[in-house]
């Protein structure tokens, strides 16, 4: 996968690397439970812990608020505002720090089953692609506020870069889900 960095800005370049990073950070969460069973979907490590299911359902829910927040209206970012694009590329799978997702995004059973939820996933994280690839302005020149106050005022540029590494966090989450049930279990596999 190719890495965006702060250099000159390409739209060319741009859309495509933005694309890329969104494909596949799109594929490594739906592979992450491609293999988890309905039971499964459901179980949690722990009393105040999320299930897969769970999991699924909270990004889809921030996939959807951050796609209202790219095509809704954005302010013409702010001269003060810092280029924070290889903070949020190195620093958001980090799982060592645990954050407190803002209400909105809390699951709660929206969802009856882990295909439903991945459903409406992929078809949030399709219009965000679909956004970039025909959007013809610099999304570096517009901010939004991030509904979780870890991120505040973003560029739509550094918002995107939030979605996709947001996707491989949870990607990661789930894994650890899928761990802690195979040493419950004591199965070297989680059965679909």
């Amino acid at each position: 996968m190719s890495t965006l960095s702060n250099a000159v800005s390409n739209p060319n370049t741009d859309t495509a690397r933005l694309v890329e990073l969104l494909q596949v950070s799109r594929e490594r969460f739906l592979s992450s439970f491609a293999d988890v069973g309905a039971e499964q979907a459901r179980w949690r490590p722990a009393e105040r812990s999320w299930s897969v299911l769970d999991t699924v359902e909270h990004l889809t829910l921030a996939e959807k608020t951050m796609l209202g927040l790219l095509t809704g209206p954005r302010r013409p970012r702010s001269a003060d505002l810092p280029n924070r694009e290889g903070v949020f590329l190195r620093g958001l799978t980090d799982r060592s720090r645990k954050s407190e997702s803002p209400e909105g995004a809390r699951p709660n059973g929206r969802f009856a089953t882990l295909d439903e939820a991945a459903a409406q996933f992929q078809a949030a994280r399709q219009a965000a692609i679909r956004f970039v690839e025909q959007n013809t302005e610099d999304l570096r020149a517009t901010e939004i506020t991030h509904p979780h106050p870890a991120a505040g005022v973003v560029s739509a540029y550094e918002l995107l870069i939030i979605m996709a590494k947001h996707a491989e966090r949870h990607a990661l989450q789930i894994e650890e889900i899928k761990t802690a049930l195979t040493l419950r279990t004591g199965t070297a596999k989680i059965q679909g």
